[in-house]
């Protein structure tokens, strides 16, 4: 007897759940990721990698495919790029961009074809994105700021720096410009 009662109560509590979880509807994108709206479309870049630890410096391009997954809670960018030999060379990424509504801060997570793997998170103020993260560049771990600088609908201006001593003291990496097309 104990044991139906016991299976009667589990049912009960679980219809319950079930019907709570339909009542609350399904979940919609934090309304901060509209925001993201500006980069979805097809852009190129043009930017200058300055001389560093890292080699002498060159021309960096980029062509990036950005749209938003089903469901609008995740922004896909596709991109082929081409960076000075000693830096890395030509290769592919997708990133991924989101909204963490509890930290209040935007996501990105970014893989490419020399096998590196990005986080970062990022701020919006005003006109001004700007992502932070600490990744491992050649068995280094560095700190990393990124400024993005919307400028126009379709313009914004881009600056890489980044830090070996948690951001004390900042080396320019890139700096260039972003337009859709």
């Amino acid at each position: 007897m104990k044991r139906k009662l016991s299976i009667a109560f589990n049912l009960a509590l679980i219809m319950i759940s079930v019907a709570a979880f339909a009542q609350m509807g399904p979940p919609t994108p934090a309304p901060e990721l509209k925001k993201l709206d500006y980069f979805a479309g097809n852009w190129t870049t043009e930017a200058t990698v300055a001389s560093g630890p890292w080699g002498s410096g060159g021309k960096l391009t980029d062509a990036d495919h950005v749209e938003w997954m089903k469901g609008n809670f995740y922004l896909l960018s596709h991109s082929d790029f081409s960076l000075p030999p000693e830096v890395g060379g030509q290769g592919s990424s997708l990133s991924i961009l989101g909204y963490d509504a509890d930290k209040k801060i935007y996501t990105e997570e970014r893989f490419d074809s020399t096998g590196r793997h990005v986080v970062m998170t990022g701020a919006l103020n005003g006109d001004t994105l700007i992502w932070t993260g600490e990744n491992n560049y050649n068995g280094m771990q560095i700190t990393s700021r990124f400024t993005i600088k919307m400028v126009s609908p379709t313009s914004y201006t881009i600056k890489y720096e980044v830090s070996a001593d948690g951001g004390a003291n900042w080396l320019p990496f890139y700096e260039g410009k972003v337009t859709k097309k």
